[in-house]
């Protein structure tokens, strides 16, 4: 059946016929018209669109990949009707494609391949034609998965891609954007298979994929051409080069690469695009000839000896000896014995360990096996009574083969000798150079000073002939007074050359008179010296003027000066903002510590009132951590400033990075009444490695800044997205924190990262803080190489921007399997978090679809029902207008009935609303942000059985927890922690023994029975032995007993100090004040 829309970008239906403006008509050729839908056809227009390709091809996942439409243009330009092609394939496409690139064919690969590609085509006459590829996903009418893909066919690529093939060459090209930066990369199918690899799944469109597999010596270097070559908008630099890359099958092999770039018509660079060429086989080739090269020079050379050694059974055959040198060899069965013989009879006692160690067989086969092809090294040796320098030279003996070495003594005295003789004249030569500049730059030009009769003669040794070699004084004196001026402002040029002041300071032979002066710019600086001449009677006559330009030392002098200057400031500075941060800090301390002494007060005096205890200790509580922030500032900041700051490298995840930023933070946001949102765009790697602790610190000092200095009422939004990075191993991630608070002035943004800097504002005054924060998050992010860009104004808030890169963990997630091609639907009234859902949905490998509103979802629920295809699940949206997510969940349950999950998704605390949402049918919920992770997570939880773990099932666990038969042993020193630490060990039933300091416990563990303690919790900081100290005696201790886990529990929580814990032979850290969730996975790892 023959279906005639026409493809272009605009659309509008004319009955049952599909018509677009401005294009092509192409019929579409299929065994069933019905099921081709809307989403299809735009797919088509899509792949077309993104590949220029001159038709389409659509068809089923299943096992031949059976073919459901076929464009009739593509049926013209491959020769076949749709009955031939249909009989010729048998309706697979399989069949279709020829060659060695048909591996994307395969099911599973084929499924998760999406955009450009290459493959053959075999003609209606059996000729196969190489064809450019665009492929997507989609759903046909009945949301069947389908596959669409448009085929390009490019006959001056074909006879391109035939003549690389028959010179072992590869085509690739790079898209650039205006900033002449990498945006798009492009790997030919030739590319890939030359190196081994299969395609875009093994082989990815990504720089990273190519850079990765370069040789580390070649690397940088051939990145930076790629880098030159792509900036230089002249076209100057050519990128030409020879490089190494790894296979897959893990050899190195030499490529030569060459590329042209297309250019804007500002010179920016548009494309580069080129070819990889195999010259393994040549290069090779060229080495050994360079190789026998040097060997024929070798052996042409004044030699005293030449021999081989076999480096593996450490012998020795002798091709050439001196007399002189004749008793080593005879003297030695080995070549180790030789050269000891060598060593100790020949070379002088300053060069005998560096000759030793050169002639180490271990150390040359090492060398040997890599591209070195020749050692060398120098020392001298006595021969004949004489000291003489000597070379000592080793090469490979076979190309391919270290095994083998040939050894050459060379006698290179008399060059030796020429050598330093010629360095010493260019030394001499230079010495003489560098005397006579200084001469001329010392005194640059003589003036005689005619000063009886008004006239002067100018002598310049640098040739330059500013003024008139002679003339009248007092024009030469106005001449020098138009270029330049005294250092002191009170004084004329004119009047210091008059010639009745320099007769006034000139009275004797002896006398020099000197001042200072420079260029109006204040560029050059100069040192004016009048020395007396000529004499008549006791009348000076003549006098000479020499000037010397002392612009360097002068400028030096100012500069020493200035900086004095502005470290003096930054002295004061500093002492006045230590002294504000004093005085801040006394009152900012004061405050929370008068809080927690009133409350302990109030709550003693009202011991018989447990509702008033209970909030007096909440309230110290909220005052004792505000305390504990203030200090852990400084401590933080002291760390810094000596250096001793370090970040951990842990295994984390930015979903739970993002809720615990929220838990510590929305508390304060609510008492604000802030509205706080969380974006989050697009996050394709979420497991991460790195110091999530500093992390958390820093943005919980931005968000804390952020609440401090925005109004009540207030709009606070943290945005995260990956960006792309050149790194297959690092991740790009961009967090921000926005504000519409008060704002900040530029000369306030010049110093927030400055430590104890607070803004000197009215609106500030109430805001308590040690200034440090700011200075720490920048110390912290720049430990991490990241990067901190501000953006404020005052009244108009502020965008605060952090850059870090993240290691990826090297397990990445697959796509779950149960969830592939399951139909989802999105319900939202943002149409942007609609889009990102169903994108992250696609990711999954769900096949999504989004409505805008509630009464659009129960529609496109029953219609599914009632064609008997329900959606798997819909994903509502708590806050919609008209309908909201938990009226629509009533309604779709009315009319469908209980066949189909339902989630809510809300960014607010669920719940308030969760028990009239359950009453409603809804199944699950989810918190924004939307991570992938947490999507998959909970959907899978109705294909598997699984569920999340939350933080109410934790304390259920924690709770439930049953230790009756353990017995751990608690080590504190201090009373009020031992018995916190001991009252929630008891909630899990465990038995706890108590030791004061660490030699009471390694007491307890010697006289208790063995393996009696399942598990110790040792403090650090103790009297009499610390932590780290009984650990060493307890693991020091024989059998059973030295091998009992030990827990580090301490306020010690710096990442050295955690590893420290660890290589003091502990098995874990814990951080105080202790966390039921951590304390819980202790717990359950050491003594389940």
């Amino acid at each position: 059946m023959l279906y005639q829309p026409a493809i272009s970008f605009g659309v509008r239906r004319r009955g049952s016929k599909m018509s677009y403006k401005n294009s092509y008509e192409d019929g579409i050729y299929s065994s069933d018209m019905t099921k081709l839908g809307d989403s299809v056809l735009q797919s088509m227009q899509e792949t077309i669109q993104k590949n220029g390709g001159v038709g389409t091809i659509t068809g089923y996942f299943d096992a031949d990949l059976s073919i459901l439409s076929i464009s009739d243009l593509l049926l013209h330009h491959l020769g076949y009707s749709y009955e031939s092609l249909m009989a010729q394939t048998k309706g697979s496409l399989k069949k279709l494609f020829y060659g060695e690139n048909v591996t994307f064919l395969e099911n599973d690969r084929f499924r998760q391949i999406h955009g450009a590609g290459e493959g053959q085509i075999l003609t209606a006459d059996g000729a196969p034609v190489y064809v450019r590829l665009y492929k997507e996903n989609t759903t046909d009418a009945a949301g069947k998965p389908v596959w669409v893909m448009s085929v390009q066919i490019n006959w001056a690529y074909e006879n391109l891609a035939l003549v690389n093939e028959s010179t072992h060459s590869a085509l690739w090209y790079f898209d650039c954007n205006e900033n002449s930066e990498i945006i798009n990369v492009c790997w030919s199918h030739a590319f890939r298979r030359i190196l081994g690899y299969r395609d875009i799944l093994d082989f990815p469109n990504e720089l990273a994929a190519w850079s990765e597999l370069l040789h580390p010596e070649d690397k940088d270097r051939v990145l930076k051409l790629l880098q030159d070559t792509i900036a230089d908008k002249t076209n100057q630099t050519k990128y030409k080069v020879e490089y190494r890359l790894k296979t897959k099958a893990g050899r190195y092999l030499w490529f030569r690469a060459s590329a042209e770039v297309i250019r804007r018509l500002d010179g920016s660079a548009k494309r580069i695009a080129g070819i990889l060429s195999n010259i393994d086989a040549e290069k090779r080739s060229r080495m050994q000839a360079q190789r026998a090269a040097a060997f024929h020079r070798a052996f042409t050379s004044a030699n005293l000896c030449e021999y081989y050694v076999n480096l593996e059974e450490n012998t020795f055959d002798t091709f050439k000896v001196e007399a002189s040198l004749m008793t080593a060899f005879e003297q030695s069965h080995t070549w180790d014995e030789l050269v000891r013989f060598f060593v100790d009879n020949y070379v002088v006692a300053q060069d005998k360990k560096a000759v030793t160690d050169f002639y180490n067989r271990a150390y040359i086969a090492e060398k040997l096996k890599g591209l070195d092809t020749e050692l060398c090294q120098e020392c001298r040796i006595m021969l004949n009574g004489e000291e003489r320098w000597v070379r000592n030279v080793v090469m490979r003996g076979e190309i391919e083969d270290s095994e083998y070495a040939m050894i050459f003594l060379r006698d290179i005295t008399e060059s030796k000798a020429e050598t330093a003789r010629r360095m010493q004249m260019a030394s001499d030569n230079a010495s003489m150079e560098l005397l006579i500049q200084s001469m001329v730059r010392l005194l640059d030009r003589f003036v005689v000073c005619d000063l009886e009769n008004d006239r002067y003669r100018f002598y310049n040794l640098q040739g330059e002939m500013i003024y008139e070699p002679y003339g009248a004084y007092h024009a030469f004196v106005e001449q020098v007074m138009a270029k330049y001026k005294t250092l002191e402002p009170l004084e004329a040029i004119q009047a210091l050359m008059s010639p009745d002041n320099i007769r006034k300071n000139l009275t004797t032979e002896s006398d020099i008179y000197k001042f200072e002066y420079c260029s109006l710019d204040e560029n050059t600086y100069k040192i004016a010296s009048f020395i007396p001449l000529e004499w008549e009677g006791t009348r000076l006559v003549k006098a000479l003027l020499a000037s010397m330009d002392v612009s360097q030392e002068k400028k030096a002098e100012i500069e020493s000066h200035r900086a004095l200057k502005d470290a003096y400031r930054a002295a004061e500075n500093a002492s006045r903002a230590k002294t504000d941060f004093l005085s801040n800090m006394s009152h900012d301390i004061r405050t929370p510590m008068n809080a927690i002494v009133g409350l302990t007060a109030i709550a003693g005096a009202n011991i018989e009132n447990p509702d008033k205890v209970i909030e007096c200790l909440g309230k110290t509580t909220k005052a004792s951590r505000h305390l504990l922030g203030l200090i852990n500032e400084v401590l933080d900041m002291a760390r810094i400033e000596s250096g001793k700051m370090s970040l951990a490298e842990e295994d984390f995840n930015l979903p739970e990075l993002v809720d615990n930023l929220i838990t510590l933070t929305k508390p304060v946001i609510d008492e604000h009444r802030h509205n706080f949102e969380v974006h989050v765009d697009r996050i394709e790697h979420e497991a991460v490695c790195g110091d999530s602790l500093r992390i958390q610190q820093v943005f919980v000092n931005l968000m804390s800044n952020a609440v401090k200095y925005t109004p009540d009422g207030g709009n606070i939004i943290f945005s995260i997205k990956e960006k792309p990075n050149g790194f297959s191993e690092l991740g790009c991630y961009e967090f921000s924190i926005a504000d519409n608070g008060i704002g900040m002035t530029p000369e306030f943004q010049k110093i927030m990262f400055e430590p104890f800097s607070r803004a000197d504002d009215h609106r500030t005054t109430k805001v308590q803080g040690t200034g440090l924060g700011m200075a720490i998050a920048q110390n912290i992010v720049n430990l991490m190489n990241g990067s901190i860009k501000v953006d404020s104004a005052p009244g108009k808030g502020t965008r605060i921007t952090v850059t870090i890169y993240l290691k990826l963990q090297e397990s990445e997630k697959e796509q779950e399997k149960e969830l592939l091609d399951l139909p989802v639907l999105v319900v939202d009234d943002d149409k942007t978090c609609c889009e990102s859902t169903v994108a992250t949905l696609k990711d999954i490998g769900i096949a999504g679809e989004w409505v805008l509103t509630g009464r659009e979802a129960v529609e496109r629920c029953y219609a599914r029902h009632e064609a008997g295809c329900d959606y798997f699940a819909v994903i509502l949206d708590w806050k919609m207008p008209e309908m909201d997510g938990i009226e629509t969940a009533r309604k779709i349950r009315e009319r469908v009935g209980k066949d189909v999950t339902i989630v809510i998704l809300t960014s607010f605390e669920f719940s308030e609303i969760e028990e009239e949402a359950r009453a409603a049918g809804v199944d699950a919920f989810i918190a924004k942000p939307l991570f992938r992770s947490r999507l998959t997570a909970t959907l899978r939880q109705f294909t598997s059985g699984k569920k999340e773990k939350n933080a109410r099932s934790l304390l259920e666990s924690f709770a439930k927890t049953d230790y009756k038969s353990k017995r751990v042993l608690l080590v504190e020193d201090n009373e009020l922690n031992r018995e916190i630490a001991a009252e929630i060990l008891g909630m899990t039933g465990v038995a706890v023994d108590i030791a004061e300091n660490g030699k009471i416990a390694v007491e307890k563990v010697v006289a208790a029975p063995e393996k009696w303690y399942d598990l110790i919790f040792m403090d650090i900081q103790m009297p009499i032995m610390n932590g780290y100290e009984a650990t060493a005696a307890i693991r020091s201790l024989p059998g059973g007993r030295g091998k009992v886990p030990i827990i580090a529990m301490t306020a010690n929580a710096f990442a050295e100090d955690v590893q420290l814990a660890k290589n003091t032979g502990m098995n874990e850290h814990i951080a105080k004040p202790l966390e039921l969730d951590k304390l819980n996975d202790v717990l359950k790892q050491w003594l389940q």
